[in-house]
């Protein structure tokens, strides 16, 4: 286009132009000119946009290198690449439009990002060594967010939970769990449910809760009681919904069948899905007793089943009833070689959240 004519066109219009073009492009904008980045966070581009920023799912694998990740975007269909993060950091987290990175150049501080905004915080750690078991990121209501650790070493009580509040740049170390986590996993997350995060546990498998208010934890909602079990997972939408996931098993730990429960009324599990036999055939296959390395995630109004040794995903849409496996990610190359190394996130994009 003619620079006189671009540098002429109504920022309403300019406004309308940009909501079309894909996240990846918007991000790379910024960068290119004064203008661009001002206009990105002015008030009648945000009024325009701010609702119909595409929410994306992010793969992490070892093939894009560090920093790298591939973006697909549930909106449209589309898939693309973006940089996040500092040098040689790994994505630990996220929540809504908030990443939450490690640091080996600095390995005494997390990395948390806003990857719209591109602003970003280095959050000390409240004990030098402090590796973490269970991360987890939480936004609140004021624009600002939470990190939820369970954390053991060296300096630190067996098993202490500690929570960042952005809001007052400190951390506070809370009850120590005993329950057993998956510790060989450190995809554990926590999900956020009224004012407590809800664990799944292992040996039994149960559900634990943690009160983010009291900083102790207690029993959470009760089990489902379905019998042996190969593993089990919880997700919610981060407001009023919290939904069980377990894969059922035979003999010897054998998949036999993968269900949905949701939480009713704050104590029982409603069956929502079951697997339909054929697809339960091709996951058993996919994991291939490799349980511990399933991790399941909520985005945008599904759930999504997704393996650390597979490059697709299965997903489950909660209004429909309707299961379905998202492909393979075309940026991965096809020759072999590429089998593990699956790490999924969801991202909602907020301008708002500040970090």
């Amino acid at each position: 286009m003619d620079p006189t004519i671009w540098n002429t066109l109504p920022e309403e219009l300019l406004d309308h132009i940009l909501t079309f073009i894909s996240l990846e492009t918007l991000l790379n904008l910024r960068s290119t000119c004064k203008r661009f980045d001002s206009l990105f966070l002015s008030p009648s581009f945000i009024s325009k946009y701010n609702s119909s920023f595409p929410s994306f799912l992010l793969l992490a694998h070892p093939h894009f290198g560090p920093n790298r990740f591939a973006v697909y975007d549930s909106l449209h269909g589309r898939r693309s690449t973006i940089t996040a993060g500092g040098a040689s950091s790994t994505l630990l987290a996220s929540s809504k439009g908030i990443l939450c990175f490690s640091r080996p150049s600095s390995p005494s501080s997390f990395l948390v990002c806003n990857l719209l905004t591109r602003s970003n915080r280095v959050v000390k750690f409240p004990n030098y060594p402090f590796p973490t078991e269970s991360l987890t990121l939480i936004p609140t209501r004021s624009s600002g967010y939470k990190i939820f650790a369970i954390c053991r070493g060296s300096g630190i009580s067996s098993r202490s939970s500690f929570v960042y509040d952005s809001a007052l740049h400190c951390w506070h170390q809370g009850e120590a769990i005993a329950s057993n986590l998956r510790s060989n996993n450190r995809r554990e997350e926590g999900v956020i449910h009224g004012s407590s995060l809800y664990f799944s546990t292992v040996d039994p498998y149960s559900i634990v809760r943690y009160d983010l208010e009291q900083r102790k934890w207690d029993d959470g909602a009760q089990s489902i009681g379905t019998g042996r079990l190969s593993f089990m997972r919880l997700v919610g939408d981060g407001e009023l919904k919290m939904y069980l996931i377990a894969g059922v098993a035979a003999a010897q730990s054998i998949l036999t069948g993968l269900k949905i429960w949701e939480l009713n009324d704050g104590r029982n599990w409603v069956e929502l899905g079951d697997l339909p036999r054929e697809m339960c055939r091709k996951f058993a296959a996919v994991c291939y007793h490799n349980y511990e390395r399933v991790n399941c995630l909520w985005h945008e109004g599904m759930i999504f089943v997704c393996c650390y040794t597979w490059p697709e995903i299965l997903w489950y849409d909660v209004l429909a009833g309707e299961w379905g496996w998202l492909p393979k990610c075309p940026l991965l190359p096809q020759k072999k070689g590429n089998s593990c190394g699956f790490t999924w996130f969801s991202v909602v994009p907020q301008l708002y959240t500040l970090v």
